[in-house]
């Protein structure tokens, strides 16, 4: 029962019911007209499993080992957490018109914040408004909380001005930081390294916030297709994007 119900799930909600409308269309149309629908179909169809997006996501989430314990305490002037996002207004907030971190966002703060007694320097939480939506800037969301999580104020530093990864490593640079611990999503930490060593800042990455499972084999769900699988696969492909885009933009 359980194994119906899952496949039930799968079939009856995106992608699985697109792939599904897609399938019969292509069985139905004239021959001539089966190409790009084909096309659609098995990219749909492949961006959705668990092994092809392990296959595009876990080269970026394995470039950077996680944080050694055995690392020097005393060597970074600061623990560096990029942003990722808020959502505006969120009820949980409580007082009217205060945000809160997305789930990816709020993952990277956390394990900020588990190593706020193994080294004993400022937090800077870099991010501000992509676009003007009368919210807050993400840096001054993770500040209050981090604040209701029992870090010092006096430790915190919110970098409010930046918009995008590049942007996040050069107001950094400003704030006269030259060694950092960088804290953001293990996909998100080549892109992120680069930017913050072209910027003149040393980093000693710690990665966190993975999408990857480590240590299962796959199984016959594994094949089906799944949005979050999908996500992840997006991830992936924006990462590449972004890595091949600031390459050629920011030289």
């Amino acid at each position: 029962m359980i194994v119906l119900s899952k496949l039930f799930t799968v079939f009856i909600l995106p992608p699985g019911c697109f792939i599904i409308v897609l399938l019969f269309l292509v069985i139905f149309l004239p021959r001539k007209k089966k190409f790009f629908p084909i096309l659609v179909l098995l990219f749909l169809y492949l961006l959705s499993t668990q092994p092809v997006s392990d296959l595009l996501l876990k080269p970026l989430e394995n470039a950077y080992p996680p944080l050694s314990p055995e690392f020097k305490k005393d060597w970074p002037q600061a623990i560096v957490i990029l942003g990722n996002g808020t959502v505006i207004g969120s009820p949980e907030a409580g007082a009217a018109g205060q945000d809160t971190l997305t789930s990816d966002a709020m993952k990277r703060a956390v394990y900020a914040f588990s190593l706020r007694d193994t080294f004993d320097v400022p937090f800077v939480f870099s991010g501000g408004k992509v676009f003007e939506y009368n919210q807050e800037s993400e840096a001054l969301t993770a500040g209050r909380l981090f604040v209701s999580l029992g870090l010092p104020f006096e430790r915190l530093i919110m970098e409010t001005a930046s918009r995008n990864t590049w942007e996040n490593a050069r107001e950094t640079a400003k704030l006269g930081i030259e060694k950092a611990v960088l804290v953001t999503s293990a996909y998100h930490v080549k892109r992120s390294v680069y930017c913050f060593n072209r910027n003149g800042i040393s980093v000693i990455a710690a990665p966190t916030d993975y999408k990857c499972d480590r240590g299962r084999k796959y199984d016959f769900f594994s094949f089906t297709p799944r949005m979050n699988e999908l996500y992840n696969s997006w991830l992936a492909l924006h990462e590449y994007v972004g890595l091949l885009v600031y390459r050629v933009i920011y030289r």
